[in-house]
């Protein structure tokens, strides 16, 4: 069986700038959304949207911590951050005798910008649930160290599976 039944992910870790690590974090992914344009008119009974191919709304990030500390506070900063998240996804292989499992590695890179960030509840014998949330300039996600996603906005970048579909000659 090529990929097996996905069952849990084991720790997700945040390192800013591919090096510091902030530790194990919760991460809310951007739901992609297409621009899209409503055609109407002649020929067409009512009207219908259209999404506009490559071209994504706004995409936010978001983390979430138990307690606040030093690096995490750091993504604070107005400017932009390079973050990377890595995790493994335990696998299950059903047609395996023993029902044997695997990992497979997922890693995400993003380039963002800070929206907002609450520092959390101090509560005795509770976690302070620090979150932020950020805007997603690009973004890329790995799945056995093979980029299967990328969207880069500045770079005129929507990559699925190898294929970029704002810049390939093959496609427009």
């Amino acid at each position: 069986m090529l990929g097996g039944i996905p069952t849990s992910l084991q720790g997700f870790s945040l390192y800013i700038d591919a090096l510091k690590e902030v530790g194990t974090v919760d991460l809310e992914l951007p739901n992609i959304q297409f621009m899209t344009d409503t055609l109407s008119g002649s020929g067409i009974a009512g009207e219908i949207e259209v999404p506009v191919p490559g071209l994504t709304q706004s995409m936010t990030l978001k983390i979430k911590k138990r307690a606040v500390n030093q690096q995490f506070t750091t993504l604070l900063a107005p400017r932009n951050h390079l973050l990377t998240f890595r995790g493994n996804m335990n696998m299950a292989d059903p047609e395996h005798p023993v029902k044997k499992s695997k990992n497979r590695k997922i890693r995400v890179v993003a380039n963002v910008t800070p929206k907002s960030m609450n520092i959390g509840k101090a509560e005795v014998a509770k976690s302070m649930d620090t979150e932020a949330e950020f805007e997603v300039a690009s973004i890329i996600v790995f799945v056995d160290e093979v980029a299967n996603l990328h969207i880069d906005k500045f770079n005129n970048k929507f990559v699925v599976d190898g294929v970029n579909y704002l810049d390939d000659d093959n496609f427009l």
